[in-house]
This record gives C-alpha cells, sequence and structure tokens, in this order.
C-alpha cells in the first residue's frame, strides 16, 4: 500500500453525499407447474403509486415529513448498484445527467431490469441466501448456482417456477446446478433441508419447532414440524470421492423407512437411531394441514413445490415481495426478512398485502415487481433531509447501505479497468473451467505419478462431467467471476471459528487490496499505461476535467466547489503529479460514500 494514501485520505475526510393434490404422473417423471392466466389487476404504474400512497399513509399517521426527491447523481448510482449490481461508468453518468427526457429515470430502470448484468446481480444475492459464498462447494457449485439462477431471472422465468425447481431438484450437480441448495452437507439433514428451504423461498422459519412446540406459535408443534419436514425426507446425496470431477447427485428414495420393533433390534445401535429418526419424518403435511395421500415418496417435493406456489398460498407471495423490497431498501417491509409469524406485523401491512398479490396476478413476474419498486417516489428519495424521528421503516429517505461484498469488488474491477483486466486476467490464469480442468488433471497426473505410493489415493476419471462443468463454467463472464472470488476471498477470512459467515460486510481498503487479484490491485496502485491514473494525466490535459473525470469513475458525481478546491491545492503542492492524483484516487476509495450504496 501507498504510504501516501494514508495521508490522503485526510484531504476528503468522510465524503458523503447525504449520505394439494398429487398428479398421477408416470413414476421417475418430474412434474412440472401448471401455467397460469395473467390478470394483470393493476397497470405497473399503479402499482408504484400505491406503494407511494401506503408509505405515505404511515407518515401521516406518524407525522413524518419525508425527505425530498434525489438528484440525478445520486438516482444513477443507486439504481445501478440495486439492478445491475455495478456503478455506472463515468460516461453513463454523464449521458444520463445530459439527458433532457422526463421519462429517463423509468427508461433507464427498464434498461437496467433487461440488462444480463441484472439475472448476475440477483444471482449473487440468492446464492449467497440459499448457499453462502463458503463451506462446501464441490466443482464450484456456488458458482455453478449463481450462473443457473441467472439463466433463469435473464430468461423471464416465473419466480414461482424457479421456486418449484429448487424445491424439486434433482439429478447430478453438473447437469442442474439448483441441487446446489442440497450440497451443503453430506448426508443430508432432513430438517436442516427443511428449515432452510421453508425460511428462504417462504419466509416461514418453523425449525423452531423441531425440538419442541414452538414458544409463541400454538399451532406450530413438533408434530407440525414432522409433517412438513417429512417432504424432505427421501432426500439422499451420493457422492463419489474417488470420481474426478466430483458430481454430487440428489436423488429421492421412492421406499418408506417402516420398520418393526423386531426388526430394528437386529441392527447396530447407531443404525437403529438412524432409523428412527428417517421414521419421525414419514407423514408429509403441509403446513395449513393438507396430508399427502401418496407413499411414493419421490412426489413428496413435488406436492410440497405445488402447494408453496399456488395461487391461494399466499404467505409465499408476500415473503417473495418483501425479500425483493429489501433489496432495494435495505431492509424488509416485515423484519426480520424471513420471519413470518403471527407476532412479527408488518410495518405497511396493506401495502405488503399489495405487492404480494401483485406477484400472484402477474405470474410471478419479478422483472416487473422491481420496476414497481424503483418506479416509486418512495425508492427516489434522498438520503440526506430525513426527518429526525423517522425510523428506518418509516422509508422516509434513502437509506445508506453497506455495499455488498460482490457490489465492493466489482466495483474495484470496474474503476481498475473492467473488463480489459478480467480478460487479461483469464488469458493468464485460465476461465473457471480450465482451472477446473487443470486439479482434475493434476492430481491424475500425481497418482500416476506414485503408483506405488500407499498414501496415494486413486481416481477415475469422468470426461463427460467435466465437460458439463466447464461448459457452465464458460457462460460466466470474466468480470462476473472475479468479483464473485474475491468476495468469496473475503467470506473466507471473515468467518468465525464455528465457520459461520459474518452478517454484515465492512472491508477497509488495505484490506480489501489483500483480498483482490493482483492484476486488479496494481491497476489501482499503479500508474502504467492503460491505469486509470495514467489515463487521466495522458489523455486529459485539463486539471479541472482530470477531477470531474475521477469523480465521476470512483463515485460517479462531480466534485463540489470546495472538493475541487483542496485537491487542487493538493496537486500544486505535490512534487510528483503523478502521485498526487493517486492520493486523491485513494483518498476517494477510502471514503464512506465510496463503500455505500446511499
Amino acid at each position: 500500500m501507498n504510504p501516501r494514501f494514508f495521508l490522503a485520505a485526510a484531504l476528503c475526510g468522510a465524503v458523503i453525499c447525504g449520505v394439494l393434490g398429487v398428479s398421477s404422473a408416470p413414476a421417475g417423471a418430474q412434474e412440472t407447474p401448471p401455467d397460469k392466466t395473467t390478470t394483470a389487476t393493476l397497470p405497473e404504474r399503479e402499482v408504484s403509486n400505491r406503494i407511494d400512497a401506503e408509505i405515505r399513509k404511515v407518515w401521516e399517521r406518524d407525522g413524518i415529513k419525508g425527505a425530498g426527491e434525489c438528484g440525478d447523481e445520486e438516482f444513477v448510482r443507486r439504481v445501478y448498484l440495486d439492478s445491475v449490481g455495478l456503478p455506472p461508468t463515468a460516461d453513463e453518468v454523464v449521458a444520463f445527467l445530459g439527458d433532457k427526457d422526463k421519462e429517463k429515470r423509468r427508461k433507464l430502470i427498464a434498461k437496467l431490469v433487461d440488462d444480463d448484468r441484472f439475472g448476475e446481480h440477483l444471482g449473487d444475492l440468492w446464492t449467497d441466501i440459499m448457499i453462502g459464498r463458503t463451506g462446501r462447494n464441490y466443482g464450484g457449485s456456488t458458482h455453478l448456482f449463481a450462473i443457473w439462477f441467472a439463466e433463469q431471472i435473464n430468461a423471464d422465468r416465473k419466480f414461482s417456477d424457479i421456486i418449484y425447481d429448487l424445491v424439486v431438484a434433482e439429478g447430478k450437480l453438473s447437469e442442474n446446478p439448483a441441487v446446489g441448495v442440497y450440497t451443503r452437507e453430506n448426508p443430508i439433514s432432513t430438517a436442516n433441508a427443511a428449515g432452510l428451504v421453508t425460511k428462504n423461498l417462504t419466509g416461514v422459519q418453523i425449525q423452531c419447532a423441531e425440538c419442541h412446540d414452538h414458544p409463541y406459535e400454538e399451532a406450530w408443534t413438533e408434530a407440525t414440524f414432522n409433517g412438513v419436514a417429512s417432504f424432505w425426507s427421501p432426500i439422499q446425496m451420493r457422492l463419489n470421492n474417488r470420481v474426478l470431477p466430483i458430481d454430487p447427485e440428489v436423488t429421492d428414495t421412492a421406499r418408506s423407512p417402516n420398520f418393526s420393533e423386531d426388526q430394528l433390534e437386529r441392527v447396530s445401535a447407531e443404525r437403529r437411531k438412524a432409523l428412527k429418526a428417517a421414521m419421525r419424518y414419514n407423514k408429509p403435511v403441509t403446513l395449513d394441514g393438507t396430508a399427502i395421500k401418496t407413499d411414493d415418496r419421490r412426489f413428496w417435493r413435488p406436492a410440497m413445490a405445488k402447494w408453496m406456489v399456488s395461487d391461494e398460498n399466499k404467505q409465499t407471495a408476500k415473503y417473495i415481495a418483501n425479500r425483493f423490497w429489501s433489496f432495494a431498501f435495505g431492509s424488509g417491509i416485515l423484519n426480520p426478512i424471513d420471519d413470518f409469524n403471527s407476532f412479527n406485523e408488518a410495518s405497511h401491512p396493506e401495502l405488503l398485502e399489495i405487492l404480494g398479490q401483485d406477484l400472484i396476478d402477474n405470474d410471478y413476474d419479478i422483472k416487473r415487481l422491481y420496476r414497481a419498486i424503483l418506479n416509486s417516489k418512495t425508492y427516489q428519495l434522498s438520503s440526506s433531509g430525513g426527518p429526525a424521528k423517522a425510523e428506518l421503516w418509516h422509508f422516509a429517505s434513502a437509506p445508506v447501505r453497506q455495499l455488498s461484498p460482490e457490489q465492493f469488488f466489482g466495483t474495484f474491477v470496474e474503476i481498475a479497468g473492467g473488463d480489459d483486466i478480467a480478460r487479461a486476467y483469464r488469458m493468464r490464469s485460465g476461465s473457471p473451467g480450465d482451472q477446473l480442468k487443470r486439479r482434475v488433471e493434476d492430481r491424475l497426473k500425481r497418482m500416476q505419478n506414485n503408483p506405488d505410493d500407499p498414501n496415494q489415493r486413486e481416481y477415475g476419471y469422468n470426461e463427460e462431467s467435466l465437460n458439463r462443468f466447464v461448459g457452465w463454467f464458460e457462460k460466466m463472464g470474466a468480470t462476473w467471476y472475479m468479483r464473485r472470488s474475491m468476495a468469496q476471498g473475503y467470506a473466507s477470512i471473515g468467518n468465525d471459528d464455528e465457520m459461520n459467515e459474518a452478517d454484515g460486510f465492512s472491508l477497509t481498503i488495505d484490506q480489501a487490496l489483500l483480498v483482490m487479484n493482483g492484476e486488479v490491485t496494481n491497476n489501482l496502485s499503479g500508474s502504467k499505461r492503460g491505469t486509470l491514473i495514467w489515463k487521466l494525466v495522458n489523455e486529459l490535459k485539463d486539471d479541472d476535467v482530470r477531477l470531474e473525470r475521477l469523480y465521476l469513475t470512483v463515485l460517479s458525481r462531480r466534485p463540489t466547489a470546495d472538493e475541487a478546491r483542496t485537491m487542487k491545492a493538493h496537486l500544486k503542492d505535490s512534487k510528483d503529479k503523478t502521485a498526487g492524483w493517486e492520493d486523491i484516487m485513494f483518498a476517494l476509495l477510502a471514503t464512506t460514500e465510496f463503500a455505500t450504496n446511499h
């Protein structure tokens, strides 16, 4: 780290701009959810208006006056980060600021939600929710899941269909990355799988009733949990560690584990304990008390999936609406976001009902929901000027939110060179598919070169599986892969002693440079040809223009008059002009404004 950075940071201080029916499909066939007819009861603009009306209704009740509308500079950075997970380029900011079209915000939102990076951003968010950034990562399962999820979003699939596919996911990881949600542990725990899916796809944390009746939900007894968890009892993971690449396979067993006491007495104590646990989860009953009639356990997860996304199950729709609201505001209409129960009240219950029903009426059209949220006046409030007595849940001003790890590192990559630097890195180190190939080849070579080593394991090789993995990885762009890899690097050093990922994300710039790829750090801290500093000094001839370009690149806005005076005074005092510009860049990177979405 250049020691001048610590001096330069004082130039800016903390710069902040405001700061159940079961199908009779043949055995082994995978069911698909039935198509629904779109009713579109509300025009999309009206959904935005209803959002604003419900928010203001609570303001009036509580005597709150909201902040004013955010300026274009504040809006453009925020909407890029919330839709594609990256800030706008300097050119994109200039183009937006110069656009005189009164509908330019609505048009930009539509453009960004249709950008492939929208799916990638949601892939980042939902991979963290469903799998996490660290832990078991067979064959790069977290990256594969993100790729799969992004494809579903960018193909405009109904989110209800995505939920369905996640609940019933089966097959090999290389064939169906959706099974990644079930590869977090081996053997798969019925209770954990049920808790993971119900919490993260419906917002119901029934796992509190696993060992005893729920402490405050009278209807959620231990028997209730057993019935819900039973839907996941048939699930198994087959894993052959002696065949490369390792390719987990998730399957459902058809046979129910019913054993007599005499049969249980004939097996070991350990086996008996496992069988009794399996027998506990053998009568699937949905949370509303509907029992599944078939004994063929291959139909149990499809039955649960159909119940979860049925039009009558408004809970799932409200949770999904709440989850996507939190992506735009940093918190939900109901908090915790994934803990719907009779004692947890939403701040705006009517609004949550409206958004959930609109999802049902429009076939879980996530892009429509997100456009409606981003086009609301509530979303476009300024982060400054909010009323002092307002709580976060009043949504009376734009909240200042920490960037996610993927947003944080992705922004660094963009500043360091974006696609150009990512392609250069890929040419030198290979794509993730190339890296997987090398790992497999290295293990096979070690085995072949040490045939007499008793500690050397013998491996088989599955070329078809490897080619499938590589095919998935080739769909991941170099820039996306870089930011995800760096985010995983952060997560691995941010785990606690029990390997749990930190809930919050805070990383100083010097810590970030330790996590980031060397190519990125070199392009950030150096002034060689092609870097941002080199371009400022050599391609632009006026300090005012250079300073504006640097601010637009790092903070997505132009400098204030006071900032411009301070920075130019530093340049005047700098013996080395290039070093002076580097100081200013690192000072901006060290600000709260850079590290937050606001």
